[in-house]
């Protein structure tokens, strides 16, 4: 037969933390002990059985005196058992007595009633649900930092749940109580409304998996961008519930439309079949799309005066009373920035000291705010001012702040890029007609004598030795490539019936066998009786030129196909830390060491899971970087919410070196201060702005070449040709001149070369 002795060693031995008490308040005697409660409170059985429950716990850290005294009152006055919500204790450690161990613990006060039904006995059990509570709280961390919040649609109950995250993102009241009704309130289309409609009951007929981005106003009437993500579970085709989780992409939407944006305007710019006005409003309108609320101008800025150039949603009546503005220390935030060469923030026009004398202009169109940063060309000239104006008091955030940048930065690049190529192209243009009038690598044919010549220089060309070959049309014709000796022969004809002046390109084949690329000019020259005496025309080898544009041409289809291989790639999934797409670790701020890593962190950077837990943060940066590495961490230690962003340098495994735009939120790990990590590899957007102002200044140097160096052979030739055509009888010998033509039509061949080799230097990869 079981005796009392039994049950005590059994009680003794329970699994769960109790101990027995006397209901004999205000003591509560201590009866019985288990040894789970005495290893997690961290006592001595011994010391507590014979004792009153206050006597061995007289207060509580975390609780008034008054609320700890009375714990048991509930379960005497209602003698049920008394469940009482996770709380937080602190009992003294086994090696030293006076440090705390805080727990969190589950605690159940259970009466045990005698035959009259009074309390005989109050059990008190508890439940160690510390490292849950720590993990819960993790897991709100880690979706707060993510911005991401969970929900789940009972069918059974008919009731919507939402997570504390998702409050937040929604903009609600902790006390807000949802339904499906009220949640489609927030997506203010009724084509979104539609689509999760139609997603949630897709869902719930077959249990698949949906994924949907939609825009919502949230409670505050803030819009922003939510990628939702549900399941329904199926019991035997019937669904039971449908849960999933939504993150806020706003950030991540808006950058990536502003990525698409920066990537269709370098297109339309490079086409050059658009204006560079029209590219620059496509822009703006862009802008003001991803930033509603904002209206964006550009003034050209030309001799210390502001020029009016393109403000596609400002008045005109506004922009128009900007126009020929002087710059200077007080003028506004455009004139005053392009002015001081600095951005100007304004962010109240009526109390800006900036603004006073022209703050008349702006109100009157309710515009409160207005944002100024100077567009500086190469040589650090202000070419134009960017201007963004609200309709309220404003002060840019940090996002708007790396908006303007990038957005200064590209106009930079296509204002300047797009002036370097016009000037590039004028020059060519002047260059091409200086040589046609000055017959460079010349030829004549004379239809009375039926005598053709050739310069020196077109000899070279053809790749002939003038002194054994006898120029004639059959022989030219001879010389060009087959496959456009027809075509040839038919522009000739063209030229004898119409009289035209004529341009074409033609390949030849000189003896050698090499294949030359050639651009000819010729014309037609009648007497008085419009009989045609002779056939004139100038001949400029393009080989090369040719061969850089072809270059050009694969360079550029090679860089589309990898801005699409990019863009493809840059496809964005909202999940938790562990299916993020993004690179993303924890890592202790104490010790540097990673504390958790995701697998597209492990892809991304080459580490295994088990190399980059032994690392620390610092092993994937080079030595010139450790120094502002630590400089952020140390900021970090000084808080205990910190959310922040920047850009880095790191190192992969294989030694690459890239550059990341980092993103971190402090987090508590296991009980440890940490920070939680989203890192984004913008390492070949920074290469393709690089590569396009290297571009632009081979394309400077080309331009002064072209504008500068070729005038003056050409003005010798020209001379020299007008005194053979105009002065027969100068008394210089004709040989004397031609030697003349024939050295600054050299020079200008070794020019053009030069011109050609710099041009070949371009390099887009």
């Amino acid at each position: 037969m079981i005796g009392e002795q039994h049950y005590s060693v059994v009680f003794q031995a329970l699994p769960i933390p109790c101990l027995v008490l006397l209901p004999n308040a205000p003591e509560f005697t201590i009866i019985n002990v288990s040894d789970a409660y005495a290893e997690v409170t961290n006592t001595n059985r011994c010391d507590l059985i014979g004792k009153g429950f206050f006597e061995i716990f007289p207060n509580s850290p975390y609780l008034s005196d008054t609320i700890w005294k009375n714990i048991f009152d509930e379960v005497i006055r209602r003698k049920k058992p008394c469940k009482v919500a996770p709380q937080k204790y602190a009992f003294p450690t086994a090696d030293v007595p006076a440090r705390l161990d805080v727990k969190y613990l589950e605690v159940v006060n259970t009466p045990v009633l005698d035959a009259e039904g009074e309390i005989e006995f109050i059990i008190r059990s508890m439940t160690d649900v510390t490292d849950t509570i720590y993990h819960e709280r993790f897991l709100e961390d880690t979706q707060h930092a993510a911005r991401i919040g969970s929900w789940e649609v009972n069918m059974a109950r008919q009731t919507v749940t939402w997570s504390v995250g998702l409050r937040k993102i929604y903009e609600v009241a902790s006390n807000y109580c949802p339904d499906f009704d009220s949640t489609m309130a927030f997506y203010p289309d009724e084509s979104d409304r539609q689509k999760i409609k139609q997603a949630f009951q897709k869902a719930m007929k077959d249990g698949t998996v949906f994924h949907i981005a939609l825009p919502i106003t949230t409670a505050k009437g803030h819009r922003r961008w939510l990628s939702v993500v549900g399941k329904a579970d199926l019991v035997d085709g019937t669904c039971i519930r449908v849960y999933g989780i939504s993150q806020d992409i706003t950030d991540t939407k808006r950058l990536t439309d502003l990525d698409h944006l920066e990537r269709t305007i370098l297109e339309l710019n490079a086409q050059r079949t658009t204006s560079l006005k029209a590219i620059l409003a496509d822009y703006l309108l862009g802008l003001e799309a991803l930033l509603p609320g904002i209206y964006c101008s550009i003034h050209r800025v030309k001799d210390g005066h502001l020029l009016n150039w393109v403000a596609p949603s400002l008045p005109l009546s506004y922009t128009s009373s900007l126009h020929n503005l002087p710059i200077g220390k007080k003028t506004g935030s455009c004139g005053t920035a392009a002015y001081s060469k600095k951005r100007v923030i304004a962010k109240d026009i009526a109390n800006d000291s900036r603004w006073a004398a022209y703050k008349h202009l702006a109100l009157p169109h309710d515009l409160k705010a207005c944002w100024s940063h100077p567009i500086m060309d190469s040589g650090g000239e202000v070419i134009a001012v960017l201007g963004m104006y609200y309709k309220q008091v404003k002060t840019p955030n940090h996002d708007e702040l790396i908006i303007i940048d990038r957005t200064s930065s590209l106009l930079k690049t296509i204002i300047e890029s797009r002036q370097n190529a016009d000037l590039a192209q004028e020059t060519t243009a002047m260059m091409a007609q200086g040589q046609e009038l000055a017959c460079f690598g010349n030829w004549q044919r004379d239809f009375e004598t039926d005598r053709t010549t050739w310069s020196p220089t077109l000899c070279d060309i053809y790749g002939i030795n003038p002194a054994a070959y006898l120029p004639s049309f059959e022989h030219y014709l001879a010389l060009v490539h087959p496959d456009d000796r027809e075509r040839v022969m038919h522009i000739v004809k063209q030229i004898h019936q119409t009289g035209n002046d004529t341009v074409f390109e033609e390949r030849i084949v000189r003896p050698s066998g090499e294949i030359r690329h050639i651009r000819s000019w010729a014309r037609l020259l009648t007497n008085g009786d419009n009989v045609p005496i002779k056939l004139i025309g100038a001949c400029l080898d393009i080989t090369e030129t040719k061969q850089a544009e072809l270059t050009l041409k694969n360079l550029h289809a090679e860089l589309e196909k990898h801005l699409k291989e990019v863009e493809e790639s840059e496809k964005k999934y909202s999940d938790l830390f562990h299916l993020s797409p993004q690179p993303m670790w924890v890592y202790d701020l104490e010790t540097y060491r990673y504390l958790d890593v995701n697998a597209a962190a492990i892809t991304h950077y080459g580490y295994t899971r088990e190399e980059f837990m032994s690392m620390t943060i610092k092993d994937i940066r080079p030595p010139s970087e450790i120094q502002k590495m630590e400089a952020a961490v140390a900021l970090s230690r000084q808080h205990d919410k910190l959310f922040s962003k920047g850009i880095y340098k790191h190192r992969k495994k294989n030694g690459e070196i890239i550059h990341v735009e980092v993103r971190s939120n402090i987090i508590k790990s296991h009980g440890r201060k940490a920070e939680i990590i989203l890192a984004q590899d913008i390492t070949e957007k920074l290469y393709y702005i690089e590569a396009i102002e290297a571009q632009n200044k081979k394309l400077q140097e080309i331009a002064w070449m072209q504008s500068h160096m070729v005038r003056a052979p050409l003005a010798r030739i020209m001379g020299l040709v007008d005194l053979i055509q105009h002065v027969p009888e100068s008394g210089i010998e004709n040989s004397e001149l031609l030697d003349a033509i024939n050295s600054s039509a050299i020079e200008l061949d070794d020019i053009l070369r030069s011109i050609t080799a710099k041009a070949e230097q371009i390099n887009l990869t």
